[in-house]
């Protein structure tokens, strides 16, 4: 029988002709018979005996960024800083971007196939409400947006040059709901170095916490907007769900919080960003 390797949500990799997204953990039942998609998307995952999502385009977990700093050491230990010193500390600490040449070179070595490049009225108009997002991260002129053909709901940050949309995820979401998850992929651009040390060494508890820091950085990146924090729960929210219907097990979010533990950081951490919030009126 063949079996198959849950996504992993933090490896993936530039092959010629496309994107492929390498998998972790072993799933040891035939998923067609839980009803985790059709058979012919799992035509498209089964590959050599493993779990490979080719021609995709897509990056699902975003590891870009400076550095890590005392400022994102917990995400308990946040909500006791001074949100007005931490809105400062965003802007006055944002991650040089990639230089011209870096960026050029990294579209480079884009797959060719996979991006989708005729969209409706309504693709067209959410990607366009990123622009007020990218202009106050000042991520306008380095950003290059792509949407990709890929089974999955995912929005990612590539090589801190590149934000990666799924055509689920751009059908899916809702312009702010979008706006709010690019908001979160940014955040990864503090957060590299602990990243990718933590996802060296499987440290899934570690990720979960850097997940809940990105959160932070967004939702402050939200309400320096006067956009509402929630947006970017009911986002997660609905790109978990549409995952898991439609590929259930075969998703691995061993390096998430979960949706509760989601839910309950973002009222915490809009109740203390709000003086800073304020200040900022």
């Amino acid at each position: 029988m063949n079996r198959l390797r849950r996504v992993s949500l933090h490896s993936t990799v530039p092959v010629t002709g496309g994107w492929c997204v390498r998998t972790s953990g072993i799933y040891d039942e035939d998923p067609s018979s839980k009803g985790m998609g059709t058979d012919a998307t799992l035509r498209r995952l089964r590959r050599f005996g493993t779990i490979v999502l080719c021609h995709l385009g897509v990056v699902l977990t975003a590891v870009s960024a400076y550095g890590q700093t005392s400022m994102l050491s917990t995400p308990q230990l946040l909500l006791t800083t001074d949100p007005r010193a931490f809105a400062q500390w965003v802007e006055t600490a944002r991650p040089e971007p990639v230089s011209a040449e870096d960026k050029a070179r990294l579209l480079g070595t884009l797959p060719a196939e996979g991006e989708i490049t005729k969209l409706n009225d309504s693709g067209r108009r959410k990607l366009a409400s990123l622009s007020r997002l990218l202009h106050a991260t000042a991520r306008h002129s380095v950003y290059e947006i792509k949407v990709v053909d890929v089974p999955l709901a995912r929005v990612g940050l590539y090589a801190r040059a590149v934000v990666l949309i799924s055509e689920a995820a751009l059908r899916l979401l809702g312009p702010a709901e979008l706006q709010a998850l690019v908001a979160h992929e940014i955040g990864h651009e503090y957060v590299r170095i602990d990243y990718e040390r933590a996802s060296r060494g499987r440290d899934h508890i570690r990720l979960k916490e850097l997940e809940l820091l990105c959160d932070a950085l967004g939702i402050v990146r939200l309400h320096a907007l006067n956009m509402n924090a929630s947006v970017l729960t009911k986002a997660v929210e609905k790109i978990t769900r549409y995952n898991r219907q439609h590929f259930g097990a075969i998703v691995d979010e061993s390096g998430y919080p979960t949706l509760s533990e989601r839910r309950e950081f973002a009222r915490a951490v809009s109740a203390w960003a709000a003086p800073a919030g304020r200040a900022n009126d």
